[in-house]
């Protein structure tokens, strides 16, 4: 009994074993409780702060807001453009809820953008289609991206769909983006991805 607890290959599997507990034990203590709830209601209140004083559907005024934000994003991996437009971009009080973070204002969402150009070694965004319905504008994009830290440094891919209101003056005052982040950021992550995937065959 003595010699199987010894033998190599026992302790690499119980090295293994014990390194898992440890990681869902430091996991469970970082976790925060069912937040679904709160998160929708941010959501409705940034919306309902937000307004609806954007530009008039059809006019000259909500063509140059979408064309601004629409060229925001097709540049949000360019450090220098991120530098000086995002103030044109977005509203004093502008909100913007990524599915990954969520931001207040120019600064904070200069910031964001600027730290993650910083991770990327490519950045493309393109521009598919845009809808609108009553002061929102539905703005869908594919997005292809790179950093070392994710797929081995290879591309990813991802699709997603802006949700945007702007303020008066045609800056963003709510952008809220819906897209896949936990298969294209988190499951591209090692340890981290291979874990989303057993979650993932457990509920099929």
């Amino acid at each position: 009994m003595i010699s199987f607890l010894s033998h190599p290959v026992t302790t690499f599997f119980g090295g293994v074993i014990l390194a898992l507990i440890g990681i869902g034990i430091l996991l469970n203590t970082k976790m925060e409780g069912n937040q679904t709830a709160q998160f929708v209601k941010d959501y409705r209140a940034a919306m309902s702060k937000a307004g609806e004083a954007g530009p008039s559907p059809g006019t000259s005024d909500e063509a140059t807001a979408i064309q601004r934000f629409t060229e925001f994003l097709e540049n949000v991996g360019n450090r220098i453009y991120v530098e000086n437009q995002t103030a044109n971009a977005y509203a004093e009080d502008a909100y913007l809820d990524d599915t990954i973070a969520t931001h207040y204002g120019p600064d904070e969402i200069r910031s964001y953008f600027l730290q993650t150009a910083e991770t990327m070694t490519s950045f493309e965004v393109n521009i598919l289609d845009s809808a609108r319905s009553g002061a929102d504008h539905y703005i869908r994009w594919e997005m292809i991206f790179a950093a070392p830290k994710l797929a081995g440094g290879e591309p990813i891919h991802s699709v997603g769909i802006s949700q945007v209101r702007f303020n008066e003056k045609g800056k963003v005052v709510f952008h809220q983006d819906f897209w896949d982040s936990g298969r294209h950021i988190y499951g591209q992550i090692p340890v981290v991805g291979g874990m989303i995937g057993i979650i993932k065959n457990r509920m099929k």
